[in-house]
């Protein structure tokens, strides 16, 4: 509700993101993605190498978003996005990387664009040339709040094999890459409009089309079916 007030970010999907936005005005706005029904907000800080922006077009695909099952065992049904939920991945405020806990576990700096070492902070060369950044967002909901004082505690990550008590409803695992190019010589200091690489998060915000997020809830997810890139629903 405070427009011009936060740092610079890059969006991902929706085109008309902003600080009025709802389901509705995301919807109707169209999007970036491969896949039209997937008009949901996604965006991240603005990274720098040495003070220069870098944009997250190293390919073809400059973000890419992937929906998984996680912490659904057998005869768990993993629910949809409930319309309009909100949620971010990490702390903006961290004044040190202990600040910031998930670093080099579910918030991963490494080369690209495909496998390579999981890193917490960001990597000095790559030979790629391609510098990738990847979050994973929690996926165990409480089932009541579409967002909370701090965008995090209504989500929680599963709990070794399952959802905890608190947070019982299983949604999509949402996994985020974005990959930058670098060069290959040895790679300046990676800043954030946040702040220093620490301070790495993400936002997301539920716009999806209803009816074609439940189908590949429905026909990938809980049918234990990988889809592929970008399905036809």
């Amino acid at each position: 509700g405070h427009p011009g007030m936060s740092h610079l970010h890059d969006y991902s999907a929706a085109k008309t993101t902003g600080a009025f936005s709802t389901p509705d005005s995301l919807r109707a706005g169209g999007t970036t993605c491969a896949m039209a029904d997937d008009t949901s907000a996604y965006w991240i800080p603005a990274v720098y190498e040495d003070g220069e922006r870098l944009l997250p077009t190293a390919t073809a695909h400059n973000s890419l978003f992937y929906y998984r099952r996680k912490g659904a065992p057998d005869g768990t049904s993993v629910q949809p996005f409930p319309d309009g939920l909100k949620m971010i991945i990490g702390n903006a405020h961290a004044s040190s990387p202990s600040e910031n806990p998930q670093l080099g576990e579910d918030i991963i700096f490494k080369c690209g664009p495909g496998s390579s070492t999981d890193l917490p902070a960001p990597p000095t060369r790559c030979d790629s040339g391609v510098m990738v950044l990847s979050l994973r967002f929690p996926n165990c909901w409480d089932g009541v709040n579409l967002d909370s004082a701090d965008h995090r505690s209504h989500m929680a990550y599963p709990a070794g094999s399952r959802c905890p008590e608190s947070h019982p409803v299983n949604l999509p695992r949402l996994e985020s890459f974005f990959r930058y190019g670098v060069g290959t010589d040895r790679i300046g200091e990676i800043t954030l409009s946040s702040g220093p690489y620490y301070t790495i998060h993400q936002d997301f915000f539920n716009g999806w089309i209803p009816s074609g997020l439940e189908t590949l809830v429905r026909e990938c997810i809980n049918a234990m079916v990988d889809c592929g890139k970008n399905p036809s629903i």
